[in-house]
């Protein structure tokens, strides 16, 4: 019984030792989720582009939004793979933009985009805008983004579909804001971000609390519970 209270004192502190090591982990580290496609932090020396289209073009709304949107979650993608991932690299967004405006803006796949030279990633993230808008199509005096997004991923070398999925982003998610002239220009940039967090999140670790929303008060962001 004296040989084994020793050991079993050792074994306590070395249990205690390693709850102290996870809590510290989980208070430097937060609350992180893996991303639903995990593709781009298993690539290994990879190049990914972000590659934006709108099938959706008639409203003064969309604008410029998925090229906005895409810039965004490029540099979501390489704030995070950083520091994950350091032999992973993100295109340039401008080198995106300006084969889109050499092609006017016109392709079949996103695997065409990416194969590209002037591209030339090993990854390609596009995604389709089917449906933007800011104001509530019943009441044009109200505010409420939704937007509807088709996300596809490609291997670019093989044409192997890495990920898809279709997200539907309304926000403020139940009350509309009511729309004035300092609201309304705020609105678009921030529903703009909310977007763009969504679909970045899932490709990246994230710490689900801190997706951005808008909040109908006031319209500052404010974290999900």
């Amino acid at each position: 019984m004296k040989k084994i209270a020793p050991l079993l004192l050792l074994l306590i502190l070395t249990l205690a030792g390693c709850q102290f090591l996870y809590t510290g982990l989980v208070i430097l580290r937060g609350t992180e989720v893996p991303p639903k496609h995990n593709i781009l932090h298993k690539a290994g020396e990879k190049r990914v582009a972000v590659v934006p289209r709108s099938v959706y073009t008639n409203s003064l709304e969309l604008q410029n939004a998925p090229r906005e949107i895409a810039k965004q979650i490029r540099d979501i993608l390489d704030d995070s793979q950083n520091t994950r991932n350091k032999k992973l690299r993100v295109v340039e967004q401008a080198k995106v933009e300006a084969w889109l405006d050499r092609n006017g803006n016109d392709f079949d796949t996103f695997l065409e985009v990416g194969r590209d030279k002037s591209i030339e990633a090993d990854i390609v993230i596009g995604f389709d805008i089917i449906e933007f808008r800011i104001r509530d199509p019943l009441n044009a005096s109200l505010l409420q983004g939704h937007c509807k997004v088709e996300v596809r991923a490609y291997d670019c070398a093989t044409g192997k579909l890495l990920a898809a999925e279709t997200l539907t982003i309304i926000d403020p998610p139940s009350t509309p804001l009511p729309s004035d002239p300092q609201v309304a220009s705020q609105f678009r940039p921030q529903f703009i971000s909310v977007v763009s967090q969504q679909i970045a999140a899932l490709f990246h670790h994230h710490n689900p609390h801190k997706l951005q929303r808008m909040n109908v008060d006031n319209l500052e962001m404010h974290r999900i519970h």
